[in-house]
């Protein structure tokens, strides 16, 4: 997490985000991290840029999630490997977004927004039967949300 998120996120609260994200990847193959920064001009190049450095998700399947939280501009993002698009589509992450984690964040409750958010991704995958396994797109391409 970035340094703005270590005050902004106590220790059991990354450590239940952690456990959270871990079981659900065991489940399902599907990989989810999460950030909080203080401060994005572009909130979509970034989520773009900051997934494929770190390589969220497997190449081979396209099968990561990123969320990320900007505190200054209240801002979230759902950034959804191509092989989960049809498993988490735009207008889901977005009702997780408002419906799900924004509740949290207004509260300034930001370590609870993303425990819930990352659950919420985890509730779509898990419905679905996990991470589709057919290689789509081009590696390390996100498919934005």
């Amino acid at each position: 997490m970035a340094t703005a998120a270590r005050r902004l996120v106590t220790h059991t609260e990354k450590v239940r985000l952690r456990r959270l994200v871990e079981e659900i990847e065991r489940e399902t193959r599907v990989e989810i991290a999460a950030l909080v920064v203080p401060h994005v001009d572009d909130l979509e190049q970034f989520a773009t840029a900051y997934f494929n450095h770190v390589g969220i998700g497997k190449r081979e399947h396209h099968n990561g999630v990123l969320i990320v939280v900007v505190v200054d501009r209240r801002r979230v993002r759902i950034e959804v490997g191509r092989g989960l698009e049809d498993v988490v589509p735009r207008d889901a992450a977005a009702r997780i977004i408002a419906e799900v984690m924004a509740p949290e964040l207004r509260r300034g409750r930001y370590g609870e927004g993303l425990i819930r958010g990352a659950d919420a991704v985890g509730a779509l995958v898990r419905a679905a039967g996990g991470a589709p396994r057919p290689d789509r797109g081009k590696p390390g391409e996100p498919g934005a949300r």
